[in-house]
């Protein structure tokens, strides 16, 4: 509606421009004391001057020159010779206002044109501006989109004509960018949850294991052991199921969950007495009572990781030490097996990395990367080092 508005007094600015132009007459300005003055000379037998030309009654030719003149609009003034009229001079200024008409006209048509261009200039820039420029920004907009970039906004003006049509598109790029994230969401809480799961089902396996191995030596019934042999078997087939279930899920899953708070620090004491089943664990000392903060589900995550691999690689019994210092405890795990080779103790936290002693057994090379990964998130440190074999220490800060 604005638009027509504006189409229509422009229509108008034209007419108006044109009336002058077809209207406007110009004069000639004639200096009539001159001719007067001049017409009295020649009267009087004095010379005709440039510019002018003199016509007597005698000239056989006189009433059709005079007629000629008269239609051609010329000055015509009588020669007055004692009170007798005996011809006309006459000023033939037609070229002039001919020219003058011309020159008139033109000077208009410049104007009109000179108008017509600048108005029309404005025309095409309020277009631009108001119809082509947001389709352009629409054209932008929706390329984002097809990449999959649903951060980028779609610009509106406060004069934008299309208003409601590009809040539609911005509308509806928002509630993509909503199921997009609601997606990956489940997705990564969907890996996540396979990813503990995996994990978790592996301590029980590690006890199945221990208490075949345990059923193996103890028992001399071969009925039995045979058994025995077939659920460890099983065992490990679940193991391996569960570890390349885990790893696919770690490879997809971009970062699990950590929720740290207040917890006291004889809960620790607890999580390592429950690994006595699958390892001989000697605690040196006692656990200074303390308020720490760690995320239980993550911290038993991380001993149980230890506790497997030192069972798995060393075949010894654990010692298990406290440490008080000043901003929290630590917990130092130590076996007495060949320990790790000090070029891979940089790198035995990175995924999937298996050292060199780990031919022949099972596992993914994910335990300790998530140990490292789980301290670092509850605001604590993990340490390896040798020491007549390998040393492992936590730290687990206080509140």
């Amino acid at each position: 509606m604005k638009f027509r508005w504006i189409v229509f007094i422009w229509a108008i600015i034209m007419a108006v421009s044109l009336i002058p132009l077809f209207t406007y007459t110009p004069e000639l300005k004639r200096d009539m004391v001159y001719c007067m003055t001049v017409a009295d000379s020649v009267s009087e037998g004095g010379e005709v001057p440039s510019g002018c030309v003199a016509i007597y009654k005698d000239d056989r030719d006189y009433v059709s020159r005079l007629n000629e003149y008269y239609k051609r609009n010329a000055l015509v003034i009588d020669l007055d010779r004692d009170g007798e009229i005996i011809g006309k001079i006459i000023w033939d200024d037609t070229a002039s206002l001919i020219s003058a008409q011309k020159e008139a006209f033109v000077k208009r048509s410049l104007i009109v044109w000179g108008i017509a261009l600048f108005s029309g200039m404005l025309i095409l820039v309020f277009v631009y501006v108001n119809y082509i420029r947001p389709f352009k920004h629409l054209q932008k907009f929706t390329g984002e989109i097809a990449k999959g970039n649903l951060d980028f906004p779609l610009k509106m003006g406060r004069n934008n004509f299309f208003g409601a049509f590009t809040e539609s598109f911005d509308i509806m790029r928002e509630e993509l960018k909503k199921a997009q994230e609601g997606k990956i969401r489940a997705e990564h809480a969907k890996q996540e949850m396979m990813a503990e799961l995996s994990h978790d089902i592996r301590t029980p396996l590690a006890t199945i294991n221990a208490t075949c191995e345990v059923l193996e030596i103890k028992s001399s019934d071969p009925d039995v052991v045979n058994k025995v042999g077939v659920i460890k078997s099983k065992a490990g087939t679940i193991d391996s199921l569960i570890t390349n279930m885990m790893s696919a899920a770690l490879e997809e899953a971009e970062e699990l969950k950590v929720q740290p708070c207040e917890g006291t620090s004889l809960q620790i004491v607890t999580m390592i007495d429950n690994m006595r089943d699958v390892a001989v664990i000697n605690v040196r000392n006692e656990m200074p009572e303390c308020l720490l903060f760690y995320d239980p589900l993550r911290l038993e995550q991380v001993l149980d990781n230890i506790i497997n691999n030192s069972v798995k690689y060393a075949g010894t019994p654990i010692d298990v030490e406290y440490i008080k210092q000043e901003k929290g405890i630590v917990i130092r795990i130590s076996d007495k097996g060949p320990g790790v080779p000090e070029d891979e103790l940089s790198v035995i936290t990175q995924k999937f990395y298996r050292g060199s002693g780990s031919q022949g057994k099972p596992g993914s090379g994910l335990g300790l990367f998530l140990a490292d990964y789980f301290m670092h998130k509850m605001e604590g440190d993990i340490v390896f080092y040798n020491d007549d074999g390998l040393t492992v220490e936590l730290f687990v800060r206080k509140v």
